[in-house]
C-alpha cells in the first residue's frame, strides 16, 4: 500500500535512511513485507519522490510523523541517520511507541553499540551482534540476533505484540 493510500491515521512511520541503493532497496523490501502482513507503512522515500524544495521535504515527513500510531527506525550504521534521529525525537516527544532495528552489528556507541538516547527512546529494539551477546539494562525491550537474520520475521513478531502496531493493520 504506497503512502497515497493512507487515508485514515495510525500508521507506521518507517524511520531510514534512504540516501543509497542499498538503503532505499532495504527499507522498500521492508515495507513491501510489513504491507503483505497487512500493515499500514508511510515510506518518506516514497512520500517524498520528486520533491525537491527542503522546506516540503521537512512538510511531508513532519506530516507523515503526525499521523502515525508508531515508528520503526533503522537504526544502522557507524552512527544513526541524523534525519531518521530526528524523527525519533520527535516521535518520543509526541508519545509514539517506537521501535529501533539494528542489522549493523558495528558498534559505535556508548550502550549496546549505540547512543544511549537511541536505546533509551525505544520501546522494542532488535539489535544484530556478531556472535550474539546478553543483552545489557536498557528501558527497551531487547531482541538480540545473530548477523543474518531476517529482519522481516522478528518484526512480525514484535508488532502482534503492540497494541500500536495492530492499529496500523
Amino acid at each position: 500500500m504506497p503512502n497515497q493510500e493512507l487515508t485514515t491515521p495510525g500508521w507506521i512511520y518507517f524511520a531510514a535512511p534512504l540516501f543509497t541503493k542499498g538503503e532505499i532497496d532495504f527499507n522498500l523490501k521492508l515495507a513491501t513485507g510489513l504491507r503483505e502482513q497487512g500493515y499500514k507503512i508511510y515510506l518518506p522515500q516514497e512520500a517524498c519522490a520528486g520533491i525537491t524544495d527542503p522546506y516540503q521535504l521537512y512538510a511531508t515527513c513532519i506530516r507523515g510523523l503526525d499521523g502515525a500510531g508508531m515508528v520503526l527506525i533503522i537504526l544502522d550504521g557507524t552512527d544513526a541517520d541524523s534525519g531518521s534521529c530526528f524523527e525519533m525525537g520527535y516521535a518520543v516527544a509526541k508519545g509514539l511507541p517506537i521501535v529501533g532495528l539494528r542489522t549493523d552489528f558495528r558498534g559505535s556507541g556508548e550502550h549496546m553499540g549505540l547512543n544511549l538516547m537511541l536505546t533509551h527512546s525505544c520501546t522494542h529494539l532488535v539489535l544484530t551482534q556478531m556472535p550474539p551477546l546478553k543483552a545489557i539494562e536498557s528501558s527497551a525491550k531487547i531482541t538480540i540476533v545473530e548477523m543474518g537474520t531476517d529482519p522481516l520475521s522478528v518484526l512480525l513478531e514484535i508488532f502482534a505484540q503492540l497494541p500500536s502496531a495492530q492499529l496500523a493493520k
